[in-house]
């Protein structure tokens, strides 16, 4: 199993509002509106599947490693995949 690097503090804050601007509900008693339930051991968010969009936070979370060069570093790995079917698709 890879070990999944710790997120660095300073990033957690833009993840949380990533997952806040992604609810599809309004009240949620599952996160209490906040849109996450709390972190993992690698500091990163847990969202809420219950009022989140998980595929559209995914997106956004992509975008946030692909335009942070630190992130990048960390995480940009993780990504490829996607990336790589994106380019076969269009070829």
């Amino acid at each position: 199993m890879d070990d999944i690097p710790r997120l660095p503090e300073q990033y957690l804050e833009k993840a949380k509002d990533l997952a806040r601007l992604h609810r599809k509900k309004k009240n949620c008693k599952a996160c209490y509106d906040r849109g996450y339930l709390g972190t993992n051991e690698q500091n990163l968010l847990v969202t809420c599947h219950k009022c989140v969009d998980g595929d559209e936070v995914t997106k956004a979370w992509c975008s946030l490693v692909r335009e942070t060069p630190e992130l990048d570093a960390m995480y940009g790995d993780y990504f490829e995949d996607d990336d790589s079917k994106k380019t076969a698709a269009v070829s």
